[in-house]
């Protein structure tokens, strides 16, 4: 199971924050069923190559492939961090995680066809044909339907932040773990008002000046940037007031 793999290695974990969940759940081991399926109806969606133009074709699908497998398993360790973090099992939780599990299932094909479209559009697949867009309400259509899987992730994801965020008294969350929880909800905000900035885009604009609607997730990393040094330097300085014999001042000191 990976996320007992990876919690063996304590990756993830940040200084100042305890992990609540130390145990893999029932409802964990569940999710991990269903996102390697997610990534499974990525790879398996045609016939077993049988010539080598065939398996010219498939390598060729490789690019597209990574970059659906890396924004799947993005959404995989954000839900693995929640339970590593917080270890809450109750209602809202469990019915918070379903509903996300759904969404990943749902959109795995419409992800898939962004990028094979994308990809093929920039030469980089053979495979082209099996994802072709006819006309500029069709590409207004695809973003949308993308955009609407993109904002229900992230936004199951703000509202179980927030759910922690509520139960900070009985978590026991401490003022760093606090900000922490935060950050993740200011983060999650971001990238639900980037996906309604695409779907707002595809459906103004006209034309070919629908693709503006793609371009626009690059703003993920100017506001993912930005927002992540301001944080960064806000818990420093939160981490050293409750830690100071961890402040570099006093490690010179000693």
């Amino acid at each position: 199971m990976l996320s007992r793999l990876i919690s063996s290695k304590n990756i993830g974990q940040k200084e100042g924050f305890r992990w609540r969940g130390e145990e893999i759940s029932r409802l964990e081991g569940l999710s991990d069923a269903v996102f390697a399926f997610s990534v499974t109806l990525l790879i398996v969606s045609g016939e077993v190559p049988k010539t080598f133009d065939q398996l010219v074709v498939v390598l060729r699908a490789f690019i597209p492939f990574a970059a659906c497998f890396a924004q799947i398993m993005s959404v995989w360790y954000i839900h693995y961090l929640y339970y590593r973090r917080y270890g809450l099992e109750d209602f809202k939780s469990i019915v918070l995680t379903m509903v996300l599990l759904f969404v990943v299932l749902v959109y795995t094909y419409p992800l898939k066809f962004v990028f094979m479209s994308l990809f093929a559009s920039m030469g980089l697949s053979r495979d082209g044909e099996n994802y072709m867009l006819h006309n500029y309400d069709e590409l207004a259509q695809l973003f949308t339907v993308y955009a609407l899987g993109y904002i229900a992730v992230f936004g199951v994801f703000y509202f179980m932040h927030l759910h922690a965020y509520q139960s900070r008294h009985s978590l026991q969350l401490t003022e760093l773990e606090i900000w922490d929880t935060k950050v993740v909800m200011r983060e999650m905000l971001m990238y639900c008002g980037v996906g309604v900035i695409s779907l707002t885009l595809a459906n103004v604009l006209e034309g070919d000046w629908r693709s503006l609607a793609g371009i626009s997730y690059s703003l993920i990393g100017v506001v993912s940037w930005i927002h992540g040094t301001w944080s960064r330097k806000r818990r420093e300085e939160i981490y050293f007031r409750l830690y100071p014999t961890q402040a570099p001042e006093a490690n010179t000191t000693l």
